[in-house]
């Protein structure tokens, strides 16, 4: 069963001056990542550069999740706010088209972020500032640079990449 519509064209999020390439993160990563999170139903759960929603579908269906997910590439948005859509979730997942480091993250219980070092380097201080205690964040491949992962885990897929994910509790 396909969950999502796909873009055959590739997306670049513009944050600043920098463009971030978009790649989804499978699916069973992203419930690997929830789970790990402990997810339960109405926390909220912030996708910071949700792409085309994917996490906060599976946050909605399968935990009872409220989300908000954040991108800044309209036609990413737009995606993402189809497949909420389709999957008739529009009651408890929101998407919204901007710069993630404008977005307020203090109601956050769960953050999920597949973002580059870069950006996670420029964005932890944004984390350390805002969130509230107890908030997890879960990070798909790249640690958050200056914080002590409480759990790492690794997943091989077909191919040569490993994925990786990190929990955080703030």
């Amino acid at each position: 069963m396909e969950y999502f519509e796909l873009s055959e064209t590739p997306f670049f999020r513009k944050l600043s001056v920098l463009q971030v390439p978009y790649l989804a993160t499978p699916i069973e990563i992203a419930r690997r990542m929830l789970a790990l999170a402990e997810a339960k139903p109405g926390e909220l759960v912030v996708d910071l550069g949700c792409g085309d929603g994917r996490i906060l579908i599976i946050a909605a269906e399968e935990y009872g999740c409220r989300c908000i997910g954040v991108e800044i590439d309209r036609k990413l948005a737009d995606l993402a706010r189809k497949n909420v859509k389709k999957r008739k979730l529009n009651h408890l997942v929101k998407i919204l088209t901007r710069n993630l480091m404008n977005f307020d993250i203090s109601q956050a219980d769960i953050i999920t972020l597949y973002l580059t070092p870069i950006i996670l380097e420029k964005i932890s201080r944004k984390l350390e500032r805002e969130l509230k205690k107890g908030a997890r964040v879960v990070s798909h491949d790249y640690q958050i640079p200056g914080w002590t992962y409480l759990i790492k885990e690794e997943i091989p897929t077909h191919g040569y990449h490993v994925h990786k994910i990190y929990l955080y509790r703030k």
